[in-house]
């Protein structure tokens, strides 16, 4: 499954919801979303723009796969 590590990023840089929200122009509840890992799909326009935003230079950065766990 992959992963948004937007939670994180946005902790390490000491931003919120509503900081990256008006920076972006992205809806505060998507980027809520996006931070919980509620979203099932990202669009490419979002992701570049929090990417430019706080400044991550390798998709790597952001986006990780986990495998899904059995059970």
């Amino acid at each position: 499954m992959l992963k948004l590590r937007l939670r994180e990023i946005m902790f390490e840089k000491r931003w919120n919801a509503k900081q990256l929200s008006e920076a972006t122009g992205i809806r505060w509840n998507s980027i809520d979303d996006m931070m919980e890992n509620r979203s099932k799909r990202w669009s490419v326009e979002n992701l570049e723009k929090v990417m430019e935003v706080l400044g991550i230079e390798r998709v790597e950065d952001l986006i990780v796969y986990e495998k899904e766990q059995e059970g």
